[in-house]
């Protein structure tokens, strides 16, 4: 199983227009996915961030939320295992395994993705390469 993380997640569903270099092989991995070729899961940690972002990104909450709400609905819609928050003991019991990663809202992806067994963590954000010898970090583009 792998972990998609939030940065993956944006782009197929918020910011293709911006990433045109990354959508192509995004739009593929996730035709992947669609099909049944991949099990993926994501957490409740990439769905509060995907629809943060798009409140943030709008002119007002009203058309955030409604493009929050829209690529939420496109995420859940894909066969993908959603992943709780992690319990307060085992956020203590993992977080010193991933000090390694600067960005600290990226410790929470990657608990999440341990204790729940996944291979490999998916993702455009490069912080995850600082604890791919315990968690290998992929791109989409290596599964096409």
């Amino acid at each position: 199983m792998l972990y998609l993380d939030t940065s993956v997640l944006l782009v197929y569903t918020l910011t293709q227009a911006f990433e045109t270099d990354r959508f192509p092989a995004t739009e593929s991995f996730f035709a992947k996915i669609t099909a049944g070729s991949l099990l993926d899961a994501t957490s409740f940690y990439a769905l509060q961030e995907v629809y943060v972002f798009a409140i943030e990104n709008a002119p007002d909450f009203p058309t955030g939320a409604a493009f929050g709400k829209a690529a939420l609905e496109k995420i859940l819609a894909l066969p993908l295992l959603i992943l709780p928050f992690v319990s307060r003991t085992d956020r203590k019991l993992h977080a010193r395994r991933f000090t390694a990663l600067r960005d600290a809202t990226d410790v929470p992806h990657a608990i999440a993705a341990s204790v729940y067994g996944c291979e490999a963590i998916v993702a455009y954000d490069e912080h995850f390469r600082a604890i791919s010898h315990m968690l290998p970090y992929k791109m989409p583009e290596d599964f096409l």
